[in-house]
């Protein structure tokens, strides 16, 4: 029953009723996403002679002929294309664009009553993306029935239960697989780092779930262990420190931290670090983190702790480095260490839009190349990974530097705009003292 003091019972219903067309809306522009992806797929396939262009006199090339660097089939820098520009403009990784398009071709090719699901509203890009993941264990011909079963329950469940249900009839329709899946699944077993706000990271494990298990329960015991001793240290707190105990010990007793400093309980890596750090922290007159490459802003004294174990790293002022020859002309081919590292610190990373690779991991790249008159200066220079890089020189994909600006030109026609080392961004003055 309403009260005077509660929101209006018209008003509410009339809300959740647009949630309710919002839901519907964002589906079927999804499902409209899905198909034009998948015609964009097919046109690029039909007209590869608008994507691939291989210049014979290009340096991939060069190392193509010696065996260095073999080149792909044109199909496969059609794919490549079109995942890039699929990132570019839907600004999402080059990894998500692959999935979107693999997910719209199957869909779009093999199941019709899936999509018509998504384009209603019945159900969400999510739910047909989990029930794509388990059609592909089909064969085509197959995946209609597997499609007509899964979609047979109901479709106002959660992307969980949706998920299970679908993963449930794949093995009952198809129970002999399970282990030839399991095998290929074991092969891509892997250990990642994703960066986190405040100078934290997440250390995700990719396994066999027994393992995986087992070793959650092996770090909870220790845990619960130290807890009941009375260690003021939280369950998850004390199960992240067990494990870096166990990789990174220090000459400190098991599980127990320098709370003062963690960073400095860690025992020294080597690693090669590169360093961006203001000049006036460096004299102890200014409190503005250091920037580490690939991550972005971090404590001065973490940084000054991961330089310590380096095998080499670079001190990078934030004040002009005078003294450094940006112009070279075609006196030389090959980028000298002095630009490559003023380079360095202007790119930050690849220059291609959306990718994160370090410049440190990269490849200077002539912007208009040095068989055609290119010069090895500061302003036709800039930083690609090896995978942009090949991706310039095999297709129609091209860029020009205006001022700092990098413009990459995709096959279409379509600009796409890098800034370079887009974490100086202008000064800031602290919210808060």
């Amino acid at each position: 029953m309403c009260t005077t003091d509660s929101l209006h019972c018209d008003d509410a219903a009339a809300l959740v009723d647009e949630l309710d067309r919002v839901r519907r809306a964002q589906a079927g522009l999804e499902a409209e996403r899905t198909r034009l992806l998948d015609e964009l797929r097919r046109v690029s396939e039909a007209h590869q002679e608008r994507i691939v262009s291989y210049d014979p006199g290009s340096p991939a090339a060069k190392k193509a002929a010696r065996g260095e660097d073999p080149a792909t089939d044109a199909a496969d820098w059609v794919a490549r294309s079109t995942r890039a520009e699929v990132a570019c403009v839907l600004r999402v990784t080059e990894r998500q664009a692959a999935d979107l398009l693999r997910e719209s071709r199957v869909l779009c090719a093999d199941l019709p009553a899936t999509m018509t699901a998504l384009t209603s509203g019945e159900i969400s890009y999510r739910h047909a993306a989990a029930l794509v993941e388990d059609a592909v264990m089909f064969t085509p011909l197959h995946r209609g029935a597997f499609e007509d079963a899964v979609l047979a329950g109901r479709r106002d469940v959660t992307v969980h239960r949706f998920a299970h249900r679908s993963r449930r009839i794949r093995e009952h329709l198809d129970p002999d697989t399970i282990q030839e899946r399991a095998d290929r699944a074991v092969k891509s077993r892997d250990v990642t780092v994703q960066p986190a706000r405040d100078g934290m990271g997440w250390l995700m494990v990719y396994g066999p779930i027994m393992q995986v298990h087992l070793a959650h329960t092996l770090l909870t015991g220790t845990a619960k262990d130290e807890h009941d001793a009375g260690d003021p240290r939280t369950l998850g707190q004390l199960r992240f420190d067990a494990l870096i105990d166990a990789l990174l010990r220090n000459d400190r007793p098991v599980g127990v931290p320098d709370s003062a400093d963690p960073a400095k309980s860690l025992r020294p890596v080597r690693v090669n670090v590169t360093l961006t750090v203001p000049a006036l922290s460096l004299l102890g007159e200014s409190e503005e983190p250091a920037v580490l490459d690939g991550y972005g802003p971090i404590p001065l004294d973490v940084a000054m702790t991961l330089a310590a174990g380096a095998t080499s790293w670079r001190r990078v002022l934030t004040d002009p480095v005078t003294g450094i020859r940006l112009v070279y002309d075609r006196t030389t081919y090959k980028t000298p260490a002095a630009l490559r590292t003023w380079l360095a610190d202007r790119d930050g990373t690849c220059r291609f839009p959306g990718c994160d690779t370090p410049a440190t991991g990269c490849e200077t790249d002539h912007n208009l190349a040095w068989e055609h008159g290119g010069c090895t200066d500061h302003d036709n220079l800039a930083h690609l990974c090896k995978r942009h890089h090949r991706l310039k020189h095999h297709t129609r994909w091209t860029a020009r530097l205006d001022d700092e600006l990098l413009v990459w030109t995709s096959p279409t026609g379509h600009e796409y705009t890098t800034a370079g080392r887009e974490d100086r961004g202008p000064a800031l003055t602290p919210l808060r003292t």
